[in-house]
């Protein structure tokens, strides 16, 4: 279908690990849709409000949407006529932090503790609960323990919003964190980039990693696997557009194989932290992990993170999860990929 009836399109990705981001970081999305005269708009860039929320509501029209799974679902549990056109998938640390000076060394000694869960005051679905909830669950389980068996507390976190921000600002306060330091908590949830920078700087000590499990599915979470959402209309419509934004990501994820470096200085860029909390955080083989796929295992996790999150009283209704994957556009992604070319970023 012809292209010419759309002038504007807008792409949003979350401050994690995401071809999206690479892609956009060399501005090599950009670059492919001003060819065709199509001006790409990032979301967290909007000056009105609602125009970011649309990262977590997907309200916003013509919008794609790479990140983690928690908003997507929620908005399409709200009602959202939404496709899920591509996953990723990128490992990363899932570490249960305590204090360096705790006597807690495994799973085993968080028995009768206070475990941290962040409860923040907004209408959006509170993802930084869900994520923490469904990592502390995971390490219970894993453990042989029950949530019965510990103590979850509340930790007041305020509101949120995605903007985009200088790679120099300020970090926020990791509000568990100093829940944790201040002695109010026992143990905590974090992961990925932040947990590396905890570590590094905070004087917090992991005593078990959720990312070793070798089973994929026990390491699902908020972050695993990552959705790439668009809206059904613009799919049905305008096939050729969404499989162009695919398309890039796929080329993406090819150069990234060659360029590890370069990767880990991109995703350092979009996650706001340093090269090494990036290594450590996603591990040596990150740049390996880009190519979106609608794989069996990739489209079982995120049904599973579905049904944790109906379970857990995050969704008010549940949707029919197989009508959401819509396999069409990645299949002409991989046609129209191979005449993508990148020029040399800068």
């Amino acid at each position: 279908m012809s292209q010419t009836s759309i002038s504007e399109l807008w792409y949003t990705r979350c401050p994690v690990p995401t071809t999206s981001g690479i892609a956009q970081h060399f501005r090599w999305l950009h670059r492919e849709f001003e060819s065709k005269g199509i001006a790409l708009k990032s979301i967290r860039a909007a000056d009105d409000q609602a125009v970011r929320n649309s990262h977590f509501d997907h309200t916003h029209p013509g919008m794609f949407r790479e990140g983690g799974n928690v908003p997507p679902i929620w908005a399409r549990a709200n009602g959202r006529d939404t496709a899920v056109v591509g996953i990723t998938w990128v490992d990363e640390e899932q570490l249960i932090l305590v204090r360096d000076d705790s006597d807690i060394r495994d799973l085993a000694g968080l028995k009768g503790r206070r475990l941290g869960l962040p409860l923040h005051a907004t209408p959006i679905v509170d993802v930084g609960r869900a994520q923490d909830l469904r990592g502390l669950l995971t390490a219970l389980e894993l453990g042989g323990l029950t949530r019965d068996q510990v103590e979850f507390v509340d930790i007041a976190a305020g509101g949120f919003d995605l903007r985009e921000q200088d790679a120099n600002a300020p970090r926020r306060m990791h509000v568990c964190a100093a829940a944790l330091l201040e002695g109010a908590v026992d143990a905590i949830y974090a992961k990925g980039a932040v947990s590396a920078t905890l570590i590094a700087e905070g004087g917090l000590r992991p005593v078990f990693d959720i990312n070793l499990n070798p089973d994929p599915l026990v390491r699902v979470n908020a972050g695993t696997p990552r959705p790439i959402t668009v809206d059904r209309t613009l799919a049905l419509t305008h096939p050729e557009v969404v499989a162009r934004y695919l398309a890039v990501l796929l080329r993406t994820a090819q150069w990234a194989l060659e360029h590890p470096d370069e990767v880990v200085t991109a995703i350092a860029a979009e996650t706001g932290s340093t090269a090494d909390a990036v290594r450590r955080g996603f591990g040596p083989h990150l740049h390996r992990q880009f190519t979106p796929l609608l794989s069996d295992i990739y489209v079982e996790g995120l049904r599973q993170q579905k049904a944790f999150l109906l379970r857990e009283g995050f969704l008010q209704a549940d949707f029919a999860y197989d009508e959401w994957i819509l396999r069409e556009p990645l299949e002409l992604a991989r046609e129209l990929a191979a005449d993508i070319e990148f020029s040399r970023a800068a």
